[in-house]
C-alpha cells in the first residue's frame, strides 16, 4: 500500500533501495524469496530499483533506518501495522522504533 501511494516519487527518484530484513523470518508469510513481488511491481512501473538483504539481530525499525541513513536516502516509504500490546510491550515493534527515530521524512500506509 505504501509503495502504491509512493510511486509517483519513486518513478522520478534516482534509485531506490527495496530492503529486506530477515527474510527468512517473514518467508511463510511472503513467499519463498521476500520482496521479490514488490520488486517485480515495481520495476514494472519504471522505478529504478535495487535490492538490498540485511540479516539483523537488532529491531527491524532500527536497522531500516541505519540502512537509510548508510544510503544517505533521503526519504523512507513503509508499510506500518500494530501488534497485540503484549507484543509490542516484549519485542517492540519496526513502526514504532522508525516513528520515534526517524531522521529523514517517513511516507507511510496502513
Amino acid at each position: 500500500r505504501a509503495s502504491v501511494a509512493a510511486l509517483p516519487l519513486l518513478r522520478r527518484a534516482a534509485l531506490v533501495t527495496l530492503a529486506v530484513i530477515n527474510p527468512a523470518a517473514v518467508s511463510t508469510v511472503h513467499g519463498p524469496q521476500a520482496g521479490a513481488d514488490l520488486a517485480a511491481y515495481l520495476a514494472r512501473h519504471g522505478v529504478p530499483l535495487e535490492v538490498v538483504v540485511r540479516e539483523t539481530d537488532t529491531d527491524a525499525g532500527d536497522a531500516l533506518l541505519g540502512l537509510a541513513a548508510e544510503r544517505g536516502a533521503d526519504l523512507l516509504v513503509m508499510g506500518c501495522y500494530g501488534h497485540t500490546r503484549w507484543r509490542e510491550l516484549l519485542l517492540g515493534g519496526a513502526t514504532r522504533a522508525v516513528l520515534r527515530r526517524a531522521t529523514l521524512p517517513l511516507l507511510m500506509a496502513h
